[in-house]
């Protein structure tokens, strides 16, 4: 048995002449940036409309990217020296940077077997220090919003979603991001929604917007043509604009992204349909089915042992298939520069500043053993965006298959 297994690029598997065209519009009139130009622009600012009306929130920026989208928050927020910042031990590595370049600490938090953000735990690690909260919506499946968002309004804490690897998923009949203060996506090649590289902010709150615009720029915000240092928003910007370029291709993109969606939730569902009642097989626990993306496949084996031979199996079949522990930079302790606590300057900021003296937490394998213990015995398993059922079909083979060969 050997399967034929897609690359896992979502939304450039549904890449056609639209994106093409679209490259074209910018290209022929001369005109890739976003404010002016030898033509009017229009691109990023289509793109940023139907995003607003996608999630159902009141404003949106295109950034330049999701780590600079990430960036541009904390700043919005006023993370800085001092501040504390909950995040998840299953993340990528952009979401701890951010919070690291900000000169704040990041503070873990165990995942639950939905690998996302486990509420009991979120409790626990709130200390008067704490100043933001990031729930990270996972490989493709939306955190437990209705808990978190419960929590941190209860201590006044803002919520900072990062949808990165959820883009076009849902909660409880909500789009993600439309839950926190402010909310992150990308549109870096790996994810749902692609223009190769790319970012996008969200919020609902006026204010927010306003700081976000400015520090994404030239440090004040840019308003109906032209710079507003009136409006009293003044820092130091980032210049992380979005180019016409990119916007041409995520303004299409981001409206093909609910059939995207649509397609990698059905394989995947009719997958999982398949491989119910075997022994020793567990599935990632989903807070809202129909709100996942079905990007990944999540599968929990007895033990860690029992994982690394049904990899083994699985891709000696031709399935890619990874098991969490070994998942890179999206588990914390394959993170250097955090478990070392590698400095931004040789001041050692920010873990040697004062105002952090009081933030000492270990970032080795073993600070959040529930986690640990998880991603030894899951395996992650890419839901390409193009599957036939065929290929469907030959990826339950396989697992039912190796799943066999393990008693």
């Amino acid at each position: 048995m050997t399967l034929n297994w897609p690359q896992s690029y979502p939304g450039v598997h549904w890449y056609d002449q639209q994106e093409d065209q679209a490259v074209l519009d910018v290209l022929h009139p001369k005109a890739p940036f976003r404010y002016y130009g030898m033509s009017q622009p229009k691109y990023v600012e289509a793109f940023e409309e139907t995003a607003k009306k996608l999630y159902g929130v009141r404003y949106a920026l295109a950034i330049n990217s999701g780590t600079g989208a990430l960036i541009t928050a904390m700043n919005a927020l006023g993370i800085g020296p001092g501040c504390e910042v909950i995040v998840p031990t299953f993340m990528w590595v952009a979401t701890i940077g951010a919070v690291v370049h900000a000169n704040a600490i990041p503070v873990l938090c165990e995942v639950d077997e939905s690998f996302n953000l486990d509420p009991k735990d979120l409790k626990r690690k709130i200390t008067p220090r704490t100043r933001l909260i990031i729930a990270v919506h996972m490989t493709g499946a939306p955190c437990d919003m209705k808990a978190i968002m419960a929590i941190a309004n209860r201590r006044g804490i803002p919520v900072l979603e990062d949808c990165a690897q959820c883009n076009g998923g849902a909660y409880k009949g909500k789009m993600i991001g439309s839950f926190g203060r402010i909310s992150i996506f990308s549109l870096q090649i790996n994810k749902n929604c692609t223009a190769g590289e790319g970012g996008l902010l969200v919020t609902n709150d006026q204010d927010l917007y306003y700081r976000l615009n400015a520090a994404h720029d030239v440090g004040v915000p840019w308003v109906d043509g032209g710079t507003r240092p009136d409006l009293g928003y003044v820092t130091w910007g980032n210049g992380r604009r979005m180019s016409e370029l990119i916007g041409a291709v995520g303004s299409v993109q981001l409206q093909k992204l609910p059939k995207i969606v649509k397609h990698m939730r059905a394989s995947k569902q009719r997958i999982k349909a398949k491989l119910k009642g075997i022994a020793g097989l567990s599935f990632r626990k989903i807070h809202d089915q129909k709100g996942d993306t079905g990007c990944f496949l999540t599968l929990i084996l007895k033990n860690a042992r029992t994982a690394a031979a049904v990899i083994d199996r699985l891709r000696a079949f031709g399935l890619p298939a990874c098991r969490m522990a070994e998942y890179g930079m999206h588990v914390y302790y394959h993170i250097p520069q955090l478990v070392h606590k590698t400095p931004l300057s040789p001041a050692g900021n920010p873990w040697k500043l004062p105002q952090n003296a009081k933030s000492v937490y270990s970032y080795a394998k073993g600070a959040c053993p529930k986690s640990d213990a998880l991603f030894e015995r899951s395996i992650l398993i890419s839901i390409p965006s193009c599957l036939t059922r065929a290929q469907e079909n030959a990826a339950t083979k396989a697992i039912k298959a190796a799943m066999a060969e393990q008693g």
